[in-house]
């Protein structure tokens, strides 16, 4: 809880008040989960979810309160994402649940509607949009790149 919600809490007030003192708007991007919009099932995750989910409310909120200051706040919300730190998950929840290694991994993937686990580049196209003039009329939103994990 400390860091993925006051951490992004103490950063994105530094970064606003930086940002209203310039006069020049911006971009705040927080660093939000699939997790942080629906229940991750059987994997053991609540207090990383119920930290992620924090995010998401802050989001919505800051989007409203720095919008008068031209600052567009949003957030990521990935899924499944092919980093080390998944092989992580998967080692916790093999421990925790005596499956096979490996196992809770290929299940959560199995369940992308995409077909495929999401990479990095996924994630990093997302981010950069919302940090774009593209992006310019976005705030407050927590928008996934889950390949259609998430529904909502």
């Amino acid at each position: 809880m400390n860091v993925n919600a006051k951490g992004v809490f103490l950063c994105a007030q530094a970064a606003a008040k930086q940002t209203i003192c310039q006069g020049m708007g911006g971009r705040i991007l927080n660093n939000a989960s699939a997790t942080g919009k629906m229940a991750p099932g059987k994997l053991p995750l609540d207090v990383y979810s119920a930290s992620k989910h924090a995010v998401v409310g802050l989001t919505r909120q800051m989007g409203m309160e720095w919008a008068k200051h031209n600052i567009l706040v949003n957030a990521v919300c990935p899924g499944i994402v092919d980093t080390p730190m998944w092989d992580l998950i998967d080692a916790e929840a093999v421990a925790r649940m005596g499956a096979e290694p490996g196992s809770v991994k290929a299940a959560a993937v199995a369940d992308i509607p995409i077909g495929r686990i999401e990479r990095p580049e996924d994630v990093a196209n997302l981010v950069a949009f919302l940090a774009s003039e593209d992006a310019s009329y976005i705030t407050g939103q927590a928008v996934n790149v889950s390949g259609r994990r998430i529904p909502y």
